[in-house]
């Protein structure tokens, strides 16, 4: 198994270092893949019960993997054996994310290559042709235009539609004499079916994804993982038929908008919204190489009470997730099983809970628990809602701590 010598320093930026190696596991990632592919290829979706209505999202996968066989098992340029293409274009398109280089300075790197390799070297020549080389690794996602006043989605019912049906806002940009329209708004949505299907598909994640039930330790009174809450416990008894596989997912979601041109000045907000697996242990669960971008969401502003509409396809997925369920390989049992997830949570800041969840933070009634009972006072200098809690408004007579926050 071939070796690289990359070493994160702790930051951002890899560096070069020779006494430290890191196995690379692109063989053993297609191996995955292959036993997968295999499983599910011998499989009749009817003898499942559910017929026509499985998903058509893994059709082709006999055709994915001969291609990414291909590409791993083609030498760079001939003769030369230490990288594939697969790998080479692995492992640049790693650096060109972790050094954050630019499309453009990708694309001259790339040109600059495959001149100085020597002549029948297989290099793609540009960003565009090297994704194209690893799309078959699942790392795809669905352009969904949307309405330019976050109506609704040209999706679905509405996907050839030219006009908005709410708001009459035509769909894309006016561009006189050129073939190709551009819409005023694109919603990426990054199916999760595949990435929880790839999660099992592993033998290293597929063997912690039951580590709530089989590894943890439970202890009364002490919470070290999301399984040792209440509300865990008490899902698992309103749903004893998933509860009784430990393999079947909960999901917590989390969402909130930032700016991607590190400009203050400039006026712009982006929502991408992100699945946590809390199948895994907390050390894995909590990191990126886990979390499950499904949603970027686009706008100049905040998407606010309207990110409902942004979240239909997550949610539609989520409701097939959790009503047909999906045919999924288990890398360790060796086995197909029925896989089943649920959303138990979401994590967000109070603006952004407002949005989510469609209640106003603001105000008299800003707390969704306490509702009515909560204990508010308006400060009129300071012209804003203030929460001390009943005991500090209501209990003895007045000294200077409550007169000083009046």
């Amino acid at each position: 198994m071939r070796k690289n010598l990359i070493k994160y320093n702790g930051h951002d930026s890899p560096t070069i270092e020779e006494e430290i190696i890191i196995v690379d596991e692109m063989q053993e990632i297609l191996d995955d893949v292959h036993a997968e592919q295999s499983t599910n290829d011998g499989i009749d979706s009817t003898a499942t019960g559910h017929g026509s209505d499985m998903p058509n999202d893994f059709q082709g996968e006999g055709d994915r993997f001969a291609r990414l066989m291909r590409d791993a098992e083609k030498e760079l340029y001939p003769g030369y054996q230490k990288f594939s293409v697969l790998s080479f274009i692995v492992m640049l398109l790693h650096i060109k994310i972790i050094s954050k280089w630019s499309n453009n300075s990708f694309d001259m790197l790339l040109k600059l290559l495959s001149d100085a390799f020597p002549r029948g070297a297989t290099i793609p020549r540009t960003y565009k042709e090297a994704k194209k080389v690893i799309r078959d690794l699942g790392l795809h996602y669905e352009k969904i235009h949307v309405c330019t006043n976050d109506c609704v989605l040209f999706w679905k019912e509405y996907k050839f539609e030219d006009k908005c049906p709410s708001c009459n806002t035509p769909r894309y940009k006016f561009q006189e004499g050129k073939r190709n329209r551009v819409p005023h708004k694109v919603l990426r949505y990054f199916p999760i079916k595949r990435k929880l299907r790839r999660f099992f598909g592993s033998r290293k994640i597929a063997a912690d994804m039951t580590w709530h039930k089989d590894k943890r330790i439970e202890e009364e009174g002490v919470m070290r993982h999301p399984a040792d809450s209440l509300a865990w416990k008490e899902f698992d008894q309103k749903h004893e038929s998933f509860a009784s596989d430990p393999r079947n997912v909960r999901l917590g979601l989390a969402s909130d908008g930032f700016n991607p041109f590190g400009n203050m000045s400039t006026s712009y907000s982006v929502w991408p919204v992100i699945l946590v697996p809390y199948n895994l242990p907390p050390w894995k669960c909590m990191k990126d190489p886990f979390f499950m971008l499904s949603l970027l969401i686009p706008g100049r502003r905040a998407p606010g009470v309207d990110i409902d509409v942004f979240l239909r396809p997550l949610i539609d997925e989520l409701k097939e997730l959790w009503t047909i369920r999906i045919d999924t390989y288990d890398a360790v049992t060796k086995q197909n099983f029925q896989l089943c997830a649920a959303l138990l949570w979401t994590i967000n800041d109070l603006p952004a809970y407002a949005y989510l969840s469609g209640w106003s933070t603001k105000g008299k009634l800003a707390c969704p628990n306490c509702n009515e009972d909560e204990s508010h006072l308006y400060l009129h200098h300071g012209k804003k809602t203030c929460y001390m809690g009943q005991s500090i408004l209501t209990s003895g007579p007045p000294t200077a701590e409550k007169q000083s926050f009046f």
